[in-house]
């Protein structure tokens, strides 16, 4: 194994321990978290080729953070080392213009520590395709479960040398390949099977551009991204917020069972809340409105709490 380094910045307040925390796909193939070295790793490839990043967080100074990536694989070359840079750039969402959220947050006292321990930008994986599999794998089902069928697919892609269990993501060739026997004997993923052969045949086809979504993104209104991601078989409309806020939009809420649930709960005494209600509620932070409800919620967490607790001020 060859190795090299090199950084990336990051505008203030930047997190990377808050970021990667910030939802769950830390705990998902091909990322990890390492709690002891304060390290997010991640199985990136080129081509066929697995290549292993290790993310760190660079000393506090400046007005922009540094993440620094040591960048492992077979053979490193400049042309690896800048396409990794590139791609830890859209993984960490390094160049979203986040100021407008975070003057929002310090308007509330409640998500007003986002700024503090430079949470708000959502991880996501350079290649959507691999976001969009693991949202499927994500519907109708509880977490826990979730993340065993994300794990099991991601088997299927190449590994470092000598580590068996660090897999780049598949293709969606790789998945054909292994089919639907596999997906749904090994990755038990049930129904899921079929929308995620089905995105798999389209990229593959040419018939989804994945590729151009980033471009379309930025582009597209919300409503228009929305109606694109809704398109996608085995996305529904609180997979489609999700997936529209990796993307940078985040003007329509992600409203599932559990934000049902959460908005009863706080805001009207346990009782049912409507989607209508739902909205209304936070129609007032306009195109931040599903960061808003997302890390109002997350800073609930036993982990936002940890994050809170060693009090290291990034602004």
């Amino acid at each position: 194994m060859e190795s090299a380094k090199t950084s990336i910045s990051i505008p203030r307040p930047f997190g990377l321990k808050a970021t990667a925390l910030g939802h769950g796909w830390h705990e998902c193939a091909p990322m990890s978290w390492c709690e002891g070295g304060g390290c997010l790793q991640i199985i990136e490839r080129d081509g066929v080729i697995p290549v292993r990043l290790s993310l760190t967080e660079g000393p506090r100074r400046g007005r922009n953070a540094r993440v620094n990536i040591a960048v492992e694989a077979h053979k490193v070359s400049d042309r690896l080392v800048a396409l990794m840079r590139e791609r830890t750039r859209t993984m960490l969402r390094a160049d979203v213009d986040m100021s407008g959220f975070y003057e929002l947050a310090a308007t509330r006292d409640d998500i007003a520590p986002v700024a503090q321990i430079g949470a708000g930008r959502i991880l996501r994986s350079a290649d959507m395709t691999e976001n969009i599999i693991k949202t499927i794998c994500a519907t109708n089902v509880n977490w826990v479960q979730a993340v065993k069928m994300i794990n099991r697919i991601g088997q299927l892609g190449p590994h470092i040398h000598h580590h068996r269990s660090q897999n780049a993501w598949p293709t969606p060739r790789e998945i054909l390949a292994a089919g639907e026997d596999y997906l749904l004997n090994i990755a038990r993923v049930g129904y899921r099977a079929e929308p995620i052969l089905a995105l798999c045949r389209s990229v593959l086809d040419g018939s989804f551009d994945v590729a151009g979504l980033d471009a379309f993104a930025e582009s597209a209104t919300t409503d228009e991204l929305y109606a694109h991601m809704c398109s996608i078989k085995g996305i529904g409309p609180a997979s489609a917020g999700f997936l529209l806020g990796q993307l940078g939009h985040h003007e329509r809420l992600s409203i599932d069972s559990w934000t049902i649930t959460y908005v009863g709960n706080k805001y009207m005494n346990g009782r049912k809340p409507t989607v209508k209600q739902i909205e209304k509620r936070y129609q007032p932070y306009g195109r931040w409105r599903n960061l808003v409800w997302w890390f109002e919620q997350w800073l609930e967490w036993d982990t936002a709490q940890s994050i809170l607790r060693i009090g290291q001020p990034l602004n």
